[in-house]
Order: structure tokens, then C-alpha cells, then sequence
């Protein structure tokens, strides 16, 4: 992966570093609904990464890796760095647990 950070225009919060989340957690911060947060390894280079919810990490585990089948199911979505953080932040409130 590169170093180069990607910008997103939120409507919000203005430009913002791009990150990409699963549809599930995009729903969460309109329904409030908590769903779990499961990332790939964070960096300094990269302090926000993909991100998705605990369904999205149970279809992984069933099907055993991401493929079109789990990519299919998390329907990556796009969050500007704060409504990431602020997704994150709901989402982790119970670490996780189901």
C-alpha cells in the first residue's frame, strides 16, 4: 500500500483523509445500532484503516478469506477521517464483543 494519504470533500467536516469502511458501519452511525469494528493493521502511516463490522469478520471467517463473496456482502464504503473516527469510537464502546 502506498504512503500517500487520499482526501475526501465531506460534507461536514470538509477535506478529509479517505477511508473505507464496510456498508454495516456506515448504517451504524445513521441507526446507532453498535456492530462491532474490526480493522486491518493500523500503522503510522496509516492510522485509520479498512475497517468493518463483526458480520462482515464472521462471513471472512466463513468463507475464509475476503473474496468477491465477503466483498460482495460488506459493500465497502467511503468515510471522511472524522466520521470515521466518530464510527469507530461508537463501534468499539463494547470491544467488540457480540
Amino acid at each position: 500500500m502506498s504512503n500517500e494519504q487520499h482526501y475526501v470533500e465531506c460534507s461536514e467536516h470538509g477535506q478529509q483523509q479517505a477511508t473505507f469502511v464496510c456498508q454495516h458501519i456506515v448504517q451504524s452511525l445513521r441507526d446507532g445500532k453498535l456492530r462491532g469494528f474490526w480493522s486491518s493493521e493500523e500503522s503510522p502511516d496509516n492510522p485509520r484503516p479498512d475497517s468493518w463490522c463483526s458480520t462482515c469478520e464472521d462471513v471472512v471467517n466463513r468463507v475464509g478469506e475476503w473474496n468477491e463473496e465477503s466483498e460482495s456482502f460488506a459493500g465497502i464504503s467511503l468515510l471522511c477521517g472524522v466520521c470515521y473516527d466518530r464510527a469507530k469510537d461508537m463501534n468499539t464502546r463494547n470491544h467488540n464483543k457480540r
